[in-house]
């Protein structure tokens, strides 16, 4: 199991190599008007006026034919330890997914502020790669959350609860929305059964493991992440590439 769930892994982390970094490029999410062209850190929740007034600036790692990857930075963090441990591991994210691209492979790396407040900062990272001689192009969705009040990484049993979403999302009792026009949530958990058992009980200790290591996970769980967005969780699960390679779910509360 923990074999599948590795495979899991790589499919989203490999997909890029021998990109050097490129002089980098900093904006701020406060900007408006970006050129044509420059990956600018998209921003869906806004910035949020707070004692803690930390910003999330975007760098430009590679950016030519092939390639368009930038990362976040975040700056004026009262914790400062912390706010470099994070900018380490955001950049080491994108030397590591552009660490195999091939010559003529190509990628895109886009980072989302989904929701920023003194409490949180929620990031959301999709991934697009296309791989010369491959079938067809590839694409991926991870997370990151942070309590900025602790510098600690925030996972989804830290907000909300795995068993009772377990029990929503097994049992198809509502409570939730799933963000796209071609999945149902019985189409995601179904072709997640190749990985867990087909119970709520799997579901559920999978839940309590979102966002953690590929070592974190048990037996017979899935993988998946999540993030907060204007308030609400969502959830991402990985599926077929029939059906989009990632579906992302919405709980209500």
């Amino acid at each position: 199991m923990k074999k599948r769930i590795l495979i899991v892994t790589c499919m989203i982390m490999i997909g890029m190599a021998g990109c050097g970094r490129n002089e980098a490029e900093n904006f701020s999410t406060e900007e408006s008007g970006m050129e044509e062209g420059t990956l600018a850190l998209e921003t869906e929740a806004g910035l949020q006026e707070s004692e803690n007034a930390y910003e999330v600036d975007v760098f430009q790692f590679r950016k030519d034919e092939l390639c368009d990857i930038s990362y976040p930075q975040i700056s004026g963090w009262n914790l400062e330890e912390k706010q470099q441990e994070w900018n380490v591991i955001f950049e080491n994210y994108v030397e590591e997914a552009v660490a195999n691209l091939g010559e003529n492979d190509s990628a895109e790396v886009v980072f989302t502020v989904e929701e920023q407040t003194e409490e949180l900062l929620s990031l959301s990272v999709r991934s697009y790669y296309n791989y010369e001689g491959s079938a067809h192009p590839s694409a991926g969705m991870t997370s990151f959350n942070i309590n900025m009040q602790t510098g600690e990484k925030v996972v989804f049993a830290d907000m909300a609860d795995p068993k009772e979403t377990a029990e929503l999302l097994f049992n198809g009792t509502g409570g939730y929305t799933v963000l796209d026009d071609y999945n149902t949530m019985k189409d995601i958990l179904e072709y997640n059964y190749i990985l867990m058992e087909p119970t709520e009980e799997a579901l559920e200790n999978s839940l309590k493991h979102f966002d953690q290591d590929v070592e974190d996970y048990g037996e017979n769980e899935t993988m998946g992440y999540s993030f907060r967005r204007n308030g609400k969780v969502c959830l991402i699960f990985y599926v077929s590439h029939a059906m989009g390679d990632y579906a992302v779910v919405e709980l209500e509360e």
